[in-house]
């Protein structure tokens, strides 16, 4: 399959996440190493949403030790309305890396591409700009390398002047170079497909010398630690609070979020919408919602859907028409956090009357996101064409609320209170708006 074909089909991924984690005990006694918290959130859920973040909608996950705990992650995560499905792969007996990959040969099908993570490194890694480098260079198999302090630990790789792994060691005793796997690949779904066949156990000793010629390097500068002693993960705990900060997280976990409504802000307006092949996506919605994926905001979406209320519209067409909204955002590589909805269809025409706690402008669906996503509403902003949108974003405590021109718009009666919010030209407006809010902050 060429590069331009697989560019076309989805991506999806793979986390392999079952490690023991034996050198972090007595941690690990009776949590899994996949969950040991960093800055207040558990190691995995970074790396669930570094890859929503990219647009992936399908992921695996092995289990084995303490597979309860990280099946209710993955129960957590698929009882949001975001349009990502994430599947358990349990291991009774450990298979090793490769073996994980010969037991998941479903994670290719449909694909063009498949992420395969190690979930016990903590890494700042720009995915996306790993995921463009793979395209880039029609490749087959893209491996992120680090610098590595001590490379008789890792596999290292050596690399020609077209980014091409020419030579690679796993723990080698008289390492040529300090240029580390750091456990994160890019496999065209045909290359997948070869590892799977192979029947092998672990990709660094077993399959990634097979590669040597066949494989680029992508060179990761930031942050990356394998969280697999006492020691690393103090030193990852130590530096995630400067790094995530940097993201929008606190210390306590809690992230800045962007709250958008959906008709006339995240796709085009059309009255009563009840055919998915209706929506369309705003003009430069996918590049302004990576901007601001980019910039570690969750995003969520919150809609009132007074037509299910009225009884013109059923639940199962409403979710057929957010699945085809998910699509759309997955093929401008962004997914959202969550979607929330409210059926209540409201008696007044009075957009500043609060009918129902869910019913913007009520304030009640940020609140549930807040609470359910762990969101800093302090910190966050609610992005809407519509006076009841902004309006929602102000009663719930968000640091500002901007309306949106070109949607459905205010009514005469309404400016004077619409004046109080600073009107953007769409949702790429809102995002600079954002954006340039945060680095304001970052100055003072």
């Amino acid at each position: 399959m060429s590069g331009s074909t697989r560019g076309q089909l989805p991506t999806r991924a793979l986390i392999l996440a079952a490690g023991v984690g034996s050198r972090l005990r007595p941690l690990t006694d009776r949590i899994p190493k996949c969950l040991v918290p960093i800055a207040g959130r558990p190691l995995l859920a970074y790396w669930i949403e570094a890859l929503m973040r990219v647009g992936v909608r399908e992921i695996w996950i092995n289990t084995h030790a303490h597979a309860e705990q990280v099946r209710a992650l993955i129960a957590e995560y698929n009882g949001r309305n975001s349009g990502v499905r994430l599947h358990e792969c349990h291991e009774p007996e450990l298979l090793g890396s490769a073996g994980t990959v010969a037991a998941n040969p479903q994670v290719a099908d449909g694909a063009g591409d498949v992420i395969v993570v190690y979930a016990d490194n903590f890494s700042v890694l720009d995915l996306r700009s790993m995921l463009a480098a793979h395209a880039a260079n029609r490749a087959e198999f893209t491996m992120a390398l680090f610098a590595s302090p001590n490379p008789r630990s890792c596999g290292i790789a050596e690399l020609d002047d077209q980014d091409r792994v020419v030579a690679f060691v796993e723990k080698p005793e008289t390492p040529r170079g300090n240029l580390a796997n750091a456990g994160i690949y890019v496999l065209a779904a045909e290359v997948y497909r070869e590892i799977a066949a192979l029947c092998a156990f672990d990709l660094g000793f077993d399959v990634i010398p097979r590669y040597v010629g066949r494989m680029h390097g992508f060179r990761h500068a930031g942050y990356h630690v394998d969280v697999g002693t006492q020691d690393t993960y103090r030193e990852a705990c130590a530096a995630a609070e400067d790094l995530l900060s940097g993201m929008g997280q606190s210390q306590d976990g809690r992230r800045r979020a962007v709250f958008l409504d959906r008709d006339g802000t995240l796709i085009e307006h059309v009255h009563y919408l009840d055919d998915p092949a209706q929506v369309r996506l705003v003009a430069g919605c996918g590049s302004a919602l990576r901007a601001l994926r980019d910039a570690g905001f969750a995003i969520v979406v919150i809609t009132n859907q007074a037509a299910i209320g009225k009884g013109l519209l059923d639940a199962a067409t409403l979710e057929c028409i957010h699945e085809r909204m998910f699509e759309l955002l997955a093929g401008e590589g962004v997914t959202i956090d969550a979607l929330y909805w409210c059926p209540e269809a409201g008696a007044s025409r009075d957009r500043s009357v609060i009918e129902h706690p869910d019913r913007k402008p009520g304030p009640g669906m940020l609140l549930r996101g807040a609470s359910e996503l762990g969101l800093a509403l302090e910190r966050s902003y609610m992005v809407g064409d519509m006076l009841s949108d902004v309006l929602a974003g102000h009663n719930a405590g968000c640091r500002a609320s901007l309306l949106v021109d070109g949607g459905a718009g205010v009514e005469a009666h309404e400016e004077h209170l619409a004046r109080r919010f600073p009107t953007v030209s769409g949702v790429g407006g809102a995002a600079h708006w954002i954006l340039e809010d945060v680095s304001r902050i970052a100055g003072n």
